[in-house]
């Protein structure tokens, strides 16, 4: 099963790869895609549907990445 599509998403011009399992996507292939995502984000127009695609694929792309740096923080204390 392939987890990112070539089909552009929400608008023709987008350019953005349609991933279909943003929270299974490898870290390098997240990584490269991140790069792709953030350099749309910064010239698309907040409140679009294409922004809003971009930043909610980012974020569930990176969970992982989250978590991970969460927990080594989880012990220390405030």
């Amino acid at each position: 099963m392939a987890l990112v599509s070539t089909a552009t998403v929400h608008a023709p011009g987008s350019e953005l790869p349609e991933v279909v399992d943003p929270p299974r996507v490898a870290p390098k292939d997240a990584r490269e895609l991140s790069r792709l995502f953030f350099g749309r984000l910064a010239v698309l127009e907040e409140g679009t549907p294409e922004f809003q695609y971009a930043r909610n694929t980012l974020i569930e792309m990176n969970m992982s990445l989250v978590r991970y740096a969460a927990g080594r923080f989880r012990s220390r204390g405030a």
